[in-house]
């Protein structure tokens, strides 16, 4: 037989296959056995073929879902950004709170000021410049506070107020200039007048003590609670961290870091005391 007629044939039974496959799997013949054996074999036949063009397909079919699922994927993205964000709120705010509470206990703790009457009361402004060092709480005159009242931390001294309404006052922080308080020292009893010197820097304290005399360094100092003193006595102030002459050398003047952090305040206890008129 010659390749022209083989070749000639072969197309033939190529074709043949061809329609007789396409004629099996557009019918619906579902409870027919010839039609369902017939389909079988044409999906034999062509599985192969099926299958090196779902290959070559491939990469075009996940591009394109790639494209149309790009919205989805980057609305999903966004809403886990914001729960992510919600929790680190939700983390960051139980850690103030616990703050808070631990400050707050703090200032129901302050059994040194004896039986004295006090109130506690919560910073809601800071300091309005770098030059005055007032803060303002949320009690006032219906709460029984008055001007000159002493302000304390759990640590000490940490102010007096100087401005009060029905519910509102300011407090003089310890470290403004303009703050001044009578201080003693523990040990030795010597006496003398703290004032500030800004915010972040030690008290200034003048003693009166001779020019030269020493004091040990870690020394504490309290309010001195003398004769129509504007504190009661015995208030923590401070701890000495340094001696040195006054400005006209005649005297020694001390160095003292206060206890009372004024750069984190959050809850205040008031004393309701004045002095003796």
């Amino acid at each position: 037989m010659s390749p022209t007629r083989r070749t000639g044939r072969s197309r033939l039974t190529l074709a043949l296959l061809v329609i007789t496959s396409i004629t099996v799997l557009t019918l619906d013949f579902r409870d027919s056995a010839p039609v369902s054996a017939m389909r079988e074999a044409a999906a034999t036949v062509f599985s192969p073929l099926r299958g090196l063009a779902d290959s070559a397909t491939q990469p075009f079919r996940n591009a394109w879902g790639g494209i149309t699922d790009y919205d989805d994927v980057k609305r999903e993205n966004e809403e886990l950004r914001a729960q992510l964000d919600e929790m680190r709120g939700d983390v960051v705010r139980q850690e103030d709170a616990e703050a808070q509470l631990a400050q707050l206990l703090d200032q129901l703790d302050i059994d040194w000021v004896g039986d004295i009457p006090r109130v506690t009361a919560r910073v809601v402004a800071g300091p309005g410049s770098n030059f005055s060092r007032t803060i303002e709480i949320d009690k006032g005159s219906d709460h029984g506070l008055a001007v000159g009242m002493p302000v304390l931390t759990g640590a000490g001294l940490v102010g007096r107020l100087v401005q009060v309404t029905s519910n509102r006052s300011h407090v003089m922080l310890i470290t403004d200039p303009d703050f001044a308080v009578g201080i003693r020292l523990v040990d030795s009893g010597a006496t003398g007048t703290a004032r500030g010197q800004g915010e972040g820097e030690p008290l200034l304290v003048d003693t009166g003590l001779e020019k030269g005399t020493e004091v040990e360094e870690g020394a504490s100092v309290t309010t001195s609670g003398s004769d129509r003193s504007a504190f009661p006595g015995f208030l923590p102030v401070g701890t000495v961290v340094e001696s040195l002459p006054s400005d006209d050398g005649l005297t020694t003047d001390l160095i003292v870091e206060p206890l009372a952090d004024t750069g984190s305040l959050s809850f205040l206890t008031i004393l309701l005391w004045t002095p003796d008129p």
